[in-house]
């Protein structure tokens, strides 16, 4: 059973962005998956590092999005991208130093930010994206 579902309910109503948070919430499942079956510590590290260069690179492209329609909350979604991907390298540095108890509660904080996020500050650009020429 998966972690997360994504549903069109999450969708901010850009193609390409629903797209990215449809693979991140996939890269979480993977992680769960991983865990329900006792592989964690398999796989945690490579997913760790795969999410957060995804993670950096959504946030980059969204920015750009953002940016070509002069959205006018930009700095603010932008300190919430940078919190978020310093968030995600300090989990990814306490896997590099062998924090065993990480799983869990990385799955936790993500998918609640993840959803969060998603459902609050993100859908507050859509409609201001779409109305600036963005599809």
């Amino acid at each position: 059973m998966a972690l997360m579902t994504w549903t069109q309910k999450l969708s901010v109503g850009i193609k390409s962005i629903d797209n990215q948070h449809a693979v991140l919430f996939e890269t979480l499942n993977e992680l769960h998956a991983a865990m329900m079956k006792g592989q964690a510590r398999a796989v945690t590290g490579s997913l760790l590092h795969t999410l957060l260069t995804y993670t950096r690179d959504h946030f980059a492209a969204e920015e750009a999005l953002m940016v070509a329609a002069m959205y006018p909350a930009l700095p603010a979604h932008r300190a919430q991208h940078r919190k978020l991907t310093k968030q995600v390298e300090e989990y990814v540095a306490r896997y590099e130093r062998g924090d065993v108890t990480l799983n869990v509660e990385l799955l936790k904080f993500l998918s609640d930010w993840l959803t969060t996020h998603i459902q609050g500050e993100d859908h507050l650009y859509g409609p201001w994206l779409i109305e600036h020429g963005v599809r």
